[in-house]
């Protein structure tokens, strides 16, 4: 089967989640699966890099249209179809080991050959984006915050949705991937504003299959005379006990709930904690930018985000939704003791290996700040979340995607 993938989300320069997500699905799909042809596509008038996976059955099709006007088209027209812009490509490119990726042809010993697909299969979308195609698609619904909690979006992002109609792409699915019980759950509760496509429980997805997403073996307990974290702690002067938060600066990640409470715990113990919050800027972080006695940092590269867990004493994760949540997991599994919310998927990833706070009680985020810091609590904490981080791991989400993938 000839199968294609957007990769457009892996050419961030600050990889999200939704590119870790693809990025670790994809490294363990192409692992296990040497049957199917899989065509890696992505877009961009300039040059950029996007990861290279070594396998004869993956090959990489770039389009040279400006993003914009690209998507402009798709919007409006419907057109082009990627099928036939893939198809239209292959068959033009000569280079048989990875079509139009000139940083591996040039790596390659192997001989290049004349490639022919004749169609493209089936697509697969790790996000929504802009698409328009003609043949089956398998796409993954990370979330649906943007329906539910629409107060968290900036006017950018509100626009984005109502030109992209998330809800057309999901209906029109083959199978439609939810991350996590939660986002499956919102999936089938969810009505949009059309009479057309709902299924006997009010919702519009029929097709909806649970694969929970899982974590890099990367993250892990790291000794303690391990000479890297001296220098991540040097290269970023951290101090020597500090509270961890890593995710984008805005509004739905509630950093201005945990930055009160971190003073309100500071008052109330004289502890010498400091807080350390690791994001990239996202929207209305003005106020909570002015607040001193934290440390902020602006980018850290994924290589090194397991150091900051090991150097933690404790992860907190406030958020008042997420789809599946990362970061918690990634600590978890470097035997950092985590405290966050008991709300969407937060509390079914964590189950009962970690604080659950009401996201907006800014004493209970506070009094679990206080508990966290006995150290039999953490201690304990810390086993639930080694366990429980064990449960979740990227060759089991790849299997899965794809028996989903050849049932399709």
């Amino acid at each position: 089967m000839n199968i294609a993938i957007d990769i457009r989300c892996l050419m961030d320069k600050e990889i999200t989640g939704v590119g870790e997500y693809t990025h670790n699905l994809l490294k363990d799909l192409f692992e296990i699966d040497d049957k199917n042809q899989y065509y890696l596509f992505y877009n961009s008038h300039r040059k950029v890099t996007v990861p290279i996976f070594k396998h004869d059955n993956v090959h990489y099709v770039k389009f040279n249209w400006p993003n914009k006007l690209l998507n402009l088209c798709l919007v409006l027209f419907k057109r082009p179809r990627l099928d036939r812009l893939i198809e239209r490509k292959v068959n033009q490119v000569n280079q048989v080991n990875r079509v139009n990726h000139p940083a591996l042809v040039k790596k390659s010993k192997v001989k290049c050959q004349m490639l022919n697909v004749a169609t493209i299969d089936l697509f697969f979308f790790p996000n929504i984006s802009f698409f328009s195609v003609d043949c089956p698609y398998i796409i993954t619904c990370h979330d649906l915050s943007y329906k539910y909690f629409p107060e968290f979006l900036n006017w950018k992002r509100k626009i984005w949705h109502k030109i992209m109609k998330p809800e057309i792409k999901l209906k029109n699915a083959k199978q439609v991937i939810a991350v996590s019980k939660n986002t499956e759950r919102d999936l089938t509760d969810f009505s949009p504003p059309y009479n057309y496509g709902r299924n006997d429980k009010g919702g519009i997805i029929k097709n909806t299959k649970m694969i929970y997403s899982g974590i890099s073996p990367h993250y892990k307990i790291i000794p303690k005379d391990n000479p890297k974290l001296k220098k991540i702690k040097q290269k970023y002067k951290l101090p020597e006990k500090f509270i961890f938060f890593l995710g984008t600066k805005e509004p739905r990640k509630n950093i201005d709930s945990l930055v009160r409470a971190f003073e309100l715990f500071r008052q109330e113990t004289n502890s010498n904690f400091k807080l350390v919050i690791v994001g990239a800027k996202g929207w209305s972080t003005s106020t909570i930018l002015d607040l001193r006695s934290t440390i902020w940092i602006n980018y850290i590269p994924e290589n090194e985000k397991r150091y900051f867990y090991n150097l933690a004493q404790m992860f907190i994760f406030p958020s008042h939704y997420e789809g599946f949540g990362f970061p918690i997991l990634e600590a978890m599994a470097c035997g950092c003791p985590v405290i966050t919310s008991n709300n969407s998927s937060l509390s079914e990833i964590c189950d009962n290996a970690a604080i659950l706070i009401n996201s907006h009680d800014i004493n209970d985020l506070k009094n679990a700040i206080i508990q966290m810091t006995d150290h039999k609590v953490a201690n304990y904490y810390r086993e639930k979340g080694l366990k429980q981080a064990k449960f979740f791991n990227w060759k089991k989400t790849a299997n899965q995607v794809l028996q989903l993938i050849d049932k399709t």
